[in-house]
């Protein structure tokens, strides 16, 4: 695997931002290594240097939009019920004006906001 490091200042920046978000957010390198992860994300076992793509079912990983968004450089949305987390989650891929190999990834679970059409029968 090869080696990823972040400046302290992206590093700060990130944590002043991120930190107080309550559901986990990673800054992940094109290749999904996470480089960092608020503290949601680290309570939930999250760790920095471990490859995104490696948590969970493989499946639960079809949606992922992270290519495209890095390809064009704006953000991408999936809505939808994601079964490894019984969730909906408003999922998000942005990627980090000035580093366009770095992105940020988080999903707010929004299960008690949800249409009934999202949910499993």
């Amino acid at each position: 695997m090869t080696a990823h490091t972040i400046s302290d200042e992206l590093s700060n920046h990130f944590h002043i931002f991120w930190d107080n978000f309550p559901f986990p957010v990673m800054l992940t390198h094109k290749d999904r290594t996470i480089l960092d992860r608020n503290k949601a994300a680290e309570a939930a076992g999250y760790g920095v240097n471990s490859k995104c793509s490696d948590l969970g079912p493989k499946e639960a990983h079809k949606g992922c939009r992270a290519n495209k968004a890095l390809n064009e450089q704006k953000a991408e949305r999936v809505v939808g019920y994601i079964a490894m987390a019984e969730a909906v989650l408003d999922s998000y891929w942005v990627p980090l004006a000035g580093h366009e190999d770095l992105y940020l990834h988080f999903s707010i679970d929004i299960t008690p906001y949800a249409a009934a059409s999202l949910l499993p029968v």
